[in-house]
């Protein structure tokens, strides 16, 4: 897989920026006015996407009678799935309005695609990049055809294993895509299951790209994420936990999210590089707190120099006292007094 991807006008990549993802195929409502809000504050927060999704119940279930169970601020809740995801729908007037309007603000604007309209959705939009989900492993028809587009391909990994990665990894590869990028997400609460190493492991595994996918609104494993190398990193936006509906209670309100974005930006800041390169303000210090060899009490010239008659005391204005065993046993040309730095031509 590629090293560099192009999605809209921003490079993923290692030694890249961040590329963060405001979550909100489902916190929208599908309401084209509070899209254009969690656009706003994806925006105003500096973050560069958002996710949506394109929901087709009718070619995803073939078992309408499942109900889905969600939490709330006013607590746990239960409705039907197949009326629930047939609500979750946009117009294809809406969707050109929301795509404008997200180029208008440079946010990058893609989706969760699950059965096939998605794809010509996708294409009709002309969006930048496709999304595939934890749940569509072995529907290899659908990653067929959306690797063929040739477009970036975000691919959530939750419940599968090695070989199930390895099998639609060929089939990008097959298809000749080389912009796969494995998204480590996860749907456990214990932490002990979470496998944050999972990320270096992909990326060596798969020579790829490789991102996460966050949980909840908590920020620990994002942290982990961005130190253990990923590139992607998608976060749950709501505009409020009071809004009906869920995932709005494991999202991020805006002003927490602004937050995030600016704590994850400096996290991914302070990797820097494979090496040791001290700060500005380190070196500056170093010069103030470093020690010179001075004399540890006056020495009159014609002193043979012992050991003991040298310390070292900051600050860093003269000969290192690593160099103390260059002046063992040398006679002094001048008198030093007390605390006086020596230097090489004092010898």
């Amino acid at each position: 897989m590629k090293k560099e991807i192009r999605i809209g006008n921003r490079t993923i990549g290692e030694g890249h920026p961040l590329f963060i993802i405001a979550e909100i195929g489902i916190t929208c409502n599908h309401d084209i006015t509070l899209t254009k809000e969690l656009i706003d504050v994806t925006e105003a927060a500096g973050a560069d996407a958002v996710k949506l999704m394109f929901w087709f119940p009718e070619e995803i279930m073939s078992d309408k009678t499942i109900d889905y169970a969600y939490d709330t601020v006013d607590g746990r809740k239960s409705e039907n799935m197949f009326d629930m995801l047939s609500k979750f729908t946009f117009s294809t007037e809406e969707w050109v309005k929301i795509k404008a309007y997200a180029d208008s603000r440079d946010i990058v604007l893609f989706s969760t695609v699950n059965s096939p309209s998605g794809i010509t959705y996708t294409e009709f939009l002309n969006l930048d990049a496709y999304k595939l989900s934890s749940w569509d492993y072995n529907y290899h028809s659908l990653w067929k055809k959306v690797a063929k587009q040739g477009k970036p391909i975000l691919i959530d990994t939750g419940p599968v294993n090695t070989l199930e990665v390895a099998k639609v990894m060929q089939l990008l590869k097959d298809a000749g895509n080389d912009k796969g990028i494995l998204v480590h997400c996860l749907h456990t609460d214990n932490h002990h299951e979470m496998n944050m190493r999972a990320i270096p492991y992909m990326r060596a595994a798969f020579d790829s790209l490789v991102g996460y996918s966050s949980k909840d609104r908590n920020d620990e494993t994002d942290i982990m994420a961005v130190a253990l190398g990923a590139v992607v990193l998608e976060k749950r936006l709501t505009m409020s936990r009071e809004l009906p509906g869920h995932h709005h209670i494991i999202s991020k309100e805006p002003p927490e999210f602004c937050d995030f974005v600016e704590l994850i930006r400096n996290v991914n800041g302070a990797l820097g590089e494979y090496g040791l390169k001290p700060s500005v303000r380190d070196l500056e210090s170093k010069k103030r707190w470093f020690r010179h060899l001075v004399a540890d009490y006056p020495l009159p010239k014609g002193t043979v120099l012992a050991e003991s008659m040298l310390e070292g005391k900051r600050p860093m204005s003269g000969v290192s006292p690593e160099y103390l065993d260059f002046f063992i046993g040398k006679t002094l040309k001048r008198d030093l007094a007390y605390n006086e730095g020596i230097s090489w031509d004092d010898v």
